[in-house]
């Protein structure tokens, strides 16, 4: 393999050119590849030493197949060619928008998550109810943004859900919910113009999760070990239970103590993960891991007028340098990996 810098880059919906003018500023060979072009598959990818595709939802977040790119194609290659320096980080991809998965894995390393079962039988169910309570929180296997994530408030919508992710579509609830789904706008854009229409099933097992009243919530961005940006996620509105900010949340870049660093930076450490995103949770004067992921949407500096931005933010990586994620990406996966993953 030659010594002077070689990358592939596969097309995707978002970020594409920006990875591309940072590889080339940064003077590295770039060969352009489209996994919707079956040629890749007979390129030499020993020649490269990074890969790099930033990846979106075939289909609608909760569709099971709709990382498949990254599943199938890039761990593929991961495995074929270890060599390769790559972005998303193989080592998280697994756990990419699968909760259960990811479930599993918090359970196993004892890292703090809030209390959460996954629903697997009528037993499971009666657990859930004896354990949790009501209000609980839903959540299918799969989705981002805060989809596919309900809020429960006694035992029928409980159940109604869990027979969906079953497959059971022989009672009220799921012909509500299919006649809802019809008499929205969205749907229909989704099936005739943008010809995505959403999955309507859910997966199993879902989750359900003990239910945290709380304001705000935090994000998190590890690079190569540290933390490099973190920002908090007010809610905009009193009635509003979920932070995302695409939901409507409210991004804000002020102090962060040092727990909830300390809780990224070893969730990285375990998973030997080079970069992750972690969502975490106020809980009293706990923090709590709600999800991970080795991708993240952000907004670049100053791209929203109503983010804040406070002065003691105290994060040692400047702003700008760490809203610029792709310059950032790039100038990491030019330097060897530091980490090592833990045992």
């Amino acid at each position: 393999m030659s010594s002077e810098p070689r990358a592939v880059l596969f097309r995707s919906e978002r970020r594409f050119q920006a990875f591309h003018d940072s590889l080339r500023e940064r003077g590295v060979s770039v060969d352009v590849l489209d996994f919707t072009d079956p040629a890749w598959q007979d390129y030499d990818f020993r020649r490269a030493h990074i890969l790099i595709y930033f990846p979106h939802f075939e289909y609608t977040s909760n569709h099971p197949l709709a990382l498949h790119r990254v599943q199938d194609e890039l761990m593929f290659l991961h495995r074929r060619h270890p060599h390769l320096r790559m972005f998303p980080d193989p080592r998280v991809t697994p756990y990419y928008s699968d909760k259960y998965r990811q479930l599993l894995f918090l359970r196993a390393t004892g890292l703090p998550h809030p209390r959460t079962l996954s629903l697997d039988g009528e037993a499971a169910l009666a657990r859930a109810e004896r354990e949790l309570g009501y209000p609980m929180v839903i959540k299918n296997r799969f989705g981002a943004g805060g989809d596919y994530v309900f809020k429960v408030d006694e035992p029928g919508e409980l159940r109604e859900l869990y027979r969906l992710s079953r497959l059971d579509m022989v009672h009220g609830g799921a012909w509500r919910r299919g006649i809802k789904a019809l008499a929205r706008r969205s749907f229909h854009w989704h099936l005739w113009k943008n010809r995505r229409l959403a999955y309507p099933f859910l997966s199993p097992p879902l989750l359900a999760q003990q239910f945290i009243s709380h304001e705000s919530d935090l994000k998190t961005v590890v690079g190569d070990g540290e933390v490099v940006e973190a920002h908090w996620r007010h809610r905009a509105d009193p009635r509003m239970w979920k932070m995302n900010i695409d939901g409507g949340g409210i991004g804000e870049w002020s102090h962060v103590p040092p727990e909830p660093l300390r809780i990224s930076e070893q969730l990285a450490r375990q998973l030997g993960a080079r970069w992750l995103n972690v969502d975490i949770m106020r809980s009293g004067g706990d923090y709590l891991v709600s999800e991970f992921s080795p991708v993240w949407h952000h907004y670049a500096y100053r791209e929203k007028a109503s983010f804040v931005y406070k002065d003691d933010y105290n994060i040692p990586r400047p702003l700008r340098e760490a809203l610029d994620l792709e310059r950032m990406v790039v100038a990491s996966l030019l330097r060897p990996s530091p980490l090592r993953r833990a045992g």
